[in-house]
């Protein structure tokens, strides 16, 4: 099987703001009483919306959350990237040279999306991106890759999605599309389950299945 394009989630795949994020929001519910496990917040909050993911709290902590604290989250989230982000090790060089068409399709914010890749330099790499401002529905929701798929001019069956979390497989997975999860802080089991076609630990390791599908100049 070869590929006429290559989509990429941003979170967890290209940046490693996941922990950072997790972190945080452990942290800002610990203040309020609701101590959850590392476990717990990556299984139940990675790859969602804040929203979807506050919606998840409110329940959790059975009253309403503070009026304040979706924007102190956002905030103590931006200043904590804006002193350190590093893409995820081997992505440069697994962006080098590829023959398909190349787009990033993610559940951030535009002004989030923007900043991360700035901040790494590849923003130039992902010509076309789209994020959760572009589309009505967000992941698990297939519209953000057909989205980027229309916009490439490619077939959903000639797209290769690069996911982690189990609501971006599903994404992926729902719009027709072949996807690889990236399991290094994953879990694979819950990959396969949301329907990805093949795990891999590290980019060093996708480079060379990519390289065997000759996808590479």
């Amino acid at each position: 099987m070869t590929f006429k394009a290559i989509i990429f989630d941003c979170d967890g795949v290209i940046v490693d703001t996941e922990s950072i994020a997790n972190h945080i929001m452990q942290s800002k519910l610990a203040q309020l009483g609701l101590v959850l496990s590392d476990q717990y917040v990556q299984a139940e909050f990675t790859g969602y919306t804040t929203d979807h993911n506050l919606e998840k709290i409110k329940a959790l902590l059975t009253r309403e959350l503070p009026p304040s604290f979706k924007e102190d989250y956002k905030a103590d989230f931006q200043a904590a990237i804006a002193k350190h982000l590093d893409p995820i090790q081997g992505i440069p060089e697994l962006l080098d040279n590829l023959r398909p068409l190349v787009a990033m399709a993610t559940n951030a914010q535009r002004q989030e999306m923007e900043f991360k890749l700035a901040k790494i330099g590849l923003t130039s790499v992902f010509n076309q991106r789209f994020c959760v401002n572009d589309v009505t529905h967000a992941k698990p929701s297939p519209e953000i890759y057909l989205l980027a798929a229309e916009s490439l001019q490619v077939s959903a069956k000639d797209c290769l999605v690069i996911e982690d979390s189990p609501a971006g497989i599903q994404a992926g997975v729902r719009a027709g599309m072949t996807v690889y999860a990236y399991s290094e802080k994953m879990d694979k089991e819950k990959q396969l389950k949301a329907g990805a076609s093949k795990c891999f630990d590290s980019m060093k390791a996708l480079r060379h299945h990519l390289n065997q599908l000759h996808l590479y100049y």
